[in-house]
């Protein structure tokens, strides 16, 4: 019995030192292991950060005894994690940049890197949006609206991103959304005093009315032409095209005092020649016959008798109103 007692007791002190050594081994393993990361870093980031999720995985079997070297590796794990996305973007790598900062972003989330997180998110917001932009010139409207959600979900007044959805938009056929984006573009843009980006996204807007306004015009669908071309002049869009077919228009709803305004406002951007000034006294003319002033009639009326104007001018002076 007393040999028995004396054998267990022996088995109890071994297994103790054992343990403890095992133990203290583990520790010291799970410390070189985080050195010969850190070494590893100067030379190969991405290889060292592997490493060192191997030693997070040897902290944990450590436990409690590891825990200042777990916070250890919870400080350069974000920061390492960056600093591979930048090296991508110095050598123009854009598409495994991407995928990089997306990781350190979800390593600045694990480890509570308030600082490594707000700039994984900045580089995100830029870097989702130039793809957004490279899917746009593939025609790819749908995919591109995709990134550039994902870069307005972390800054969603980024006027790049917001401009390049707005385009998308565009692109995809939706007008309504298109003009949405823009007009949240141009408020962006106004905070940073960013005119060159105000001065494109109403630019984006402008044409697509004054597109419509044409197609509206085509259809004899004066009313909703007059709504669309006054709609691009709201966004500084002028041309002497755009002030032809909204003073026809208005001569068509007989709203002649605005012919008379938009005539003269294209008139003055139109090349000072009779042929190419003819359709602009032409409307003139109607909208001062419409008036009942003859007189201002049969003046423009002769203005405009030159090249496709000229036999109807020339009919509206002899026959119509009798012009002297």
């Amino acid at each position: 019995m007393k040999k028995i007692l004396t054998l267990a007791f022996a088995v109890t002190i071994l297994s103790t030192f054992s343990g403890n050594y095992l133990y203290a081994q583990t520790k010291e393993e799970t410390s070189n292991a985080f050195n010969v990361a850190l070494e590893l870093s100067k030379t190969d980031m991405a290889g060292a950060i592997v490493k060192m999720q191997d030693v997070l995985k040897m902290c944990t079997t450590v436990g409690a005894g590891a825990d200042s070297l777990k916070m250890k590796v919870a400080k350069v794990l974000p920061a390492w994690q960056f600093n591979v996305g930048n090296n991508f973007l110095k050598e123009k790598k854009f598409e495994l940049a991407l995928p990089a900062f997306e990781k350190s972003l979800n390593f600045s989330e694990i480890y509570a890197d308030a600082t490594i997180k707000e700039k994984s998110e900045g580089q995100l917001v830029k870097l989702y949006t130039n793809k957004g932009n490279m899917l746009l010139k593939a025609e790819k409207a749908d995919s591109a609206i995709m990134f550039l959600d994902k870069a307005l979900k972390y800054d969603p007044s980024y006027s790049k991103a917001l401009f390049a959805k707005g385009q998308a938009y565009k692109k995809a056929g939706d007008n309504v959304k298109m003009q949405e984006n823009m007009e949240l573009t141009i408020a962006s843009a106004s905070k940073t005093n960013d005119t060159t980006t105000i001065k494109a996204a109403k630019n984006v807007i402008a044409s697509s009315l004054y597109s419509e306004g044409k197609t509206a015009f085509t259809k004899k669908a004066y009313s909703d032409a007059v709504a669309k071309l006054n709609g691009a002049l709201g966004y500084d869009y002028k041309n002497k095209e755009l002030y032809y077919l909204l003073a026809s228009s208005y001569n068509s709803l007989k709203n002649y005092d605005e012919t008379l305004t938009a005539a003269v406002l294209g008139l003055a951007m139109e090349e000072q020649t009779p042929d190419k000034m003819a359709r602009f006294y032409y409307e003139m003319a109607k909208a001062y016959e419409g008036k009942k002033d003859t007189a201002n009639a049969c003046d423009n009326y002769k203005k405009s008798a030159f090249g496709t104007f000229k036999s109807s001018a020339d009919y509206q002076m002899k026959t119509v109103l009798k012009c002297q």
